[in-house]
């Protein structure tokens, strides 16, 4: 495990850092409030959006066991606790926010990553023995397995190993430490009350 690190954290609130477009901050100021519509994701990625958002919903109906969703939320807002993960886009504001650490479910970026491209979420020796697996039955692309009907062992193990992305939140909201530096924060919504600042970027 990463060298353990304390997070901002005081009043039962956490400090998360998002980066959201400008149409977002004035929804906010407007309505006091910002969810994410699953039409959002298909207009980001574009051709691929059907990939990322089997990955997506898997999230959401996994995340929703932690924290529950609202009903108008078709997605979660990826947040940080340290700023310097978050993409920079021309269109983009670095908000700060404060909140209630029983609303975030905390995982690490890495292993969301694996599993945006359909791969076994595991230790390096589980990853290579899953690997020497698909080899035998001729699998050329890890992803396959999640998006055809022809391997529904392997798609069961690879499922089954993605619950381990929510391995640490118990730890991280007990202890208030963070495990690794890439922890990463799901919420539901932004409410306008838990904006803190909008920052400038430094880059």
């Amino acid at each position: 495990m990463g060298n353990s690190q304390g997070m901002d954290y005081s009043d039962n609130q956490v400090t998360l850092y998002t980066s959201q477009s400008q149409v977002v901050v004035d929804q906010l100021r407007q309505s006091g409030r910002h969810v994410v519509d699953a039409a959002f994701i298909k207009e980001k990625y574009g051709e691929t959006a059907h990939v990322f958002l089997q990955a997506y919903s898997w999230y959401r109906q996994h995340a929703s066991k932690i924290v529950e969703r609202p009903r108008d939320a078709d997605s979660a807002i990826w947040t940080f606790l340290n700023a310097k993960y978050l993409d920079y886009s021309a269109d983009s504001r670095l908000i700060k926010l404060r909140v209630p650490i029983e609303k975030i479910v905390f995982f690490r970026m890495s292993d969301w990553n694996r599993i945006l491209n359909l791969r076994l979420l595991g230790t390096e020796e589980e990853q290579v023995k899953y690997s020497d697996k698909l080899k035998r039955y001729n699998v050329d692309y890890e992803g396959d397995v999640y998006t055809t009907a022809f391997y529904p062992h392997l798609k069961t193990e690879l499922v089954c190993s993605w619950q381990k992305l929510f391995q640490y939140d118990d730890e991280i909201k007990a202890t208030k430490q963070l495990p690794f530096e890439d922890i990463q924060g799901g919420i539901w919504e932004i409410q306008h009350s838990w904006v803190e600042s909008l920052l400038e970027w430094k880059i």
